[in-house]
C-alpha cells in the first residue's frame, strides 16, 4: 500500500496529537502522476525530527491549495508571518489531518528500507493491513 512518510518537528506533532493542528503545511502535496494511482485517504507516517524514528501516523483524506494564507492560520497553528515567509509569494498546501495516532513502539526508518528521513516527505510502500477476523 502506498503511503507517505513526512518529517515533522516535535512541536507540530504534539499539536497534531492534541487535536489542535488540523492542517499540515507543505509546499507540495501527494498527487497521482505518470499513471501511478493511489487510493485516498492516504496514511501519513510521521517521522519526528530529532528522534530518529517514526513516532506515529495520521490519515490524510485530501489537501487544499491556496495563496490566501490567512485561511490556513487557525487550522495549521502557524503564524501568518511564518506562512508568508515559507510561501515566498506563492501558494501552500494544507494537508488535512485526521485520526492521529502515536505508536506504542516507534518504528525505524530501516523498516521501510530507508537510511535517512526525507527533508519534507516522500512516498513509501507499507504492507497492506491483515484482514480482520470475524
Amino acid at each position: 500500500m502506498k503511503a507517505i512518510l513526512a518529517s515533522i518537528k516535535p512541536e507540530w506533532w504534539k499539536k497534531i496529537l492534541a487535536g489542535d493542528k488540523g492542517l499540515e503545511i507543505r509546499k507540495s502535496a501527494p498527487q497521482s502522476k505518470d499513471g501511478r494511482r493511489f487510493t485516498w485517504p492516504l496514511t501519513v507516517l510521521v517521522y519526528v525530527s530529532g528522534t530518529g524514528a517514526i513516532q506515529g501516523q495520521f490519515t490524510c483524506p485530501g489537501w487544499i491549495k491556496t495563496n490566501l494564507l490567512e485561511m490556513l492560520v487557525d487550522q495549521s497553528c502557524v503564524p501568518l508571518e511564518d506562512l508568508r515567509a515559507y510561501a515566498k509569494g506563492g501558494s501552500l498546501y494544507g494537508w488535512v489531518v485526521q485520526n492521529p495516532e502515536k505508536f506504542d513502539e516507534p518504528a525505524q526508518l530501516a523498516e521501510l528500507g530507508l537510511e535517512r528521513p526525507p527533508m519534507s516527505w516522500c512516498y513509501v510502500e507499507i504492507p497492506d493491513p491483515a484482514p480482520e477476523e470475524v
